[in-house]
């Protein structure tokens, strides 16, 4: 008869759920990406999930823009010129 070696479960605490690479992977996922909509995502959920300089430094590697008003981040997904209108 052979002893059958089994591993205890690895504890659910154990396993991140959330990682900000995960975070960012989802933020500029290709879907929205390709839909080349503007993205808006709350300051505070930012700065407590991967904090702003990695934001910022994520959305400069990429080329796109990243404006922040009345609490809330604005992604603009497109790498080409921009005009303010007013």
């Amino acid at each position: 008869m052979q002893t059958q070696i089994t591993q205890a479960p690895i504890p659910q605490a154990a396993v991140p759920a959330f990682s900000p690479d995960r975070w960012l992977y989802q933020l500029f996922s290709p879907l929205a990406v390709a839909s080349g909509c503007p993205l808006r995502r709350d300051v505070a959920d930012v700065e407590a999930n991967i904090g702003r300089e990695r934001l910022l430094q994520e959305a400069r590697l990429r080329g796109y823009r990243v404006v922040e008003e009345q609490g809330q981040f604005t992604l603009l997904l497109n790498r080409e010129q921009m005009q303010v209108m007013i």
